[in-house]
């Protein structure tokens, strides 16, 4: 079997069920990244896709880049940099990118841990609230500020 995975790979190309296998990457998220420029297949005379043997290590870059937080197009303007120019301009064009994906999860960050607080508070007033089998009054709802 790997003979003809090796065959298949360096002879004619990657079929998109061989590389969603060899990936994880589901066939309807090759089509999609095809389809928004990440990807490129040739077409075989039948029809299937037809990827070339780098699509795995391209591949494996996109999912990469999907994990820092990066939405696809600026992964598709990363990958055309890779491209096109040396690694220290890749270097360059990525730190910024990187730089706002940290600012946006500190801000996030803050967010929870605010959002912590005011559950904390919430769940020590519910905790105070009266054991009474008449209607609940407005000390046991949720209170918006300290």
């Amino acid at each position: 079997m790997k003979v003809k995975w090796h065959r298949r790979l360096y002879g004619r190309g990657v079929r998109i069920s061989e590389v969603s296998k060899r990936s994880g990457v589901p066939a309807t998220a090759l089509r999609y990244y095809e389809s928004i420029g990440l990807l490129t297949a040739a077409r075989t005379l039948n029809g299937y896709r037809d990827y070339s043997p780098d699509v795995l290590s391209r591949l494996d870059l996109i999912e990469a880049s999907k994990e820092l937080g990066l939405p696809l197009d600026q992964i598709g303007v990363h990958l055309s940099t890779m491209e096109s120019t040396s690694c220290t301009d890749v270097r360059e064009a990525l730190r910024p990118l990187l730089a706002e994906q940290v600012r946006q999860i500190e801000e996030k960050q803050a967010r929870l841990d605010q959002l912590r607080s005011r559950l904390s508070r919430a769940e020590h007033d519910l905790a105070e609230c009266p054991d009474r089998s008449e209607r609940c009054s407005t000390e046991c709802v949720f209170r918006t500020s300290a």
